[in-house]
């Protein structure tokens, strides 16, 4: 009797490569991140497309490892899901770019949530 999960989509093991070798010691960690956001865009367009349901994304760290412009672009693609997005951020400045008329921010300081 096996008591771990045996299948499933934790089992993904992609290997992807970028001028011949591995991304992980080609790319910079904002490129993995964006790699990594960009496999999930397009898995959750996808499943949009076979489902006719949207996507929650969830990205902690919103604005690390990426610059204002790489931000603002991955903020602009989030935007388009037209999905649920909840980021982390360290600072209100780093998910400016996510704000709009339908967002909600909320800051979480020694324990208290408060908008």
């Amino acid at each position: 009797q096996l008591t771990y999960t045996a299948h499933g989509p934790h089992k993904a093991d992609l290997r992807i490569r970028a001028d011949g070798a591995p991304v992980e010691d080609t790319l910079s960690r904002g490129q993995l991140k964006l790699l990594m956001c960009a496999l999930r865009l397009a898995q959750g367009e996808f499943l949009t497309r076979e489902s006719g349901r949207r996507c929650l994304y969830l990205i902690d760290d919103f604005a690390s490892e990426l610059d204002d412009e790489r931000r603002g672009l991955l903020a602009s693609r989030l935007k388009a899901t037209q999905s649920q997005v909840f980021v982390s951020a360290i600072s209100a400045e780093h998910v400016i770019d996510m704000s709009d008329e339908n967002s909600k921010m909320f800051t979480v300081e020694k324990g208290k949530i408060t908008d």
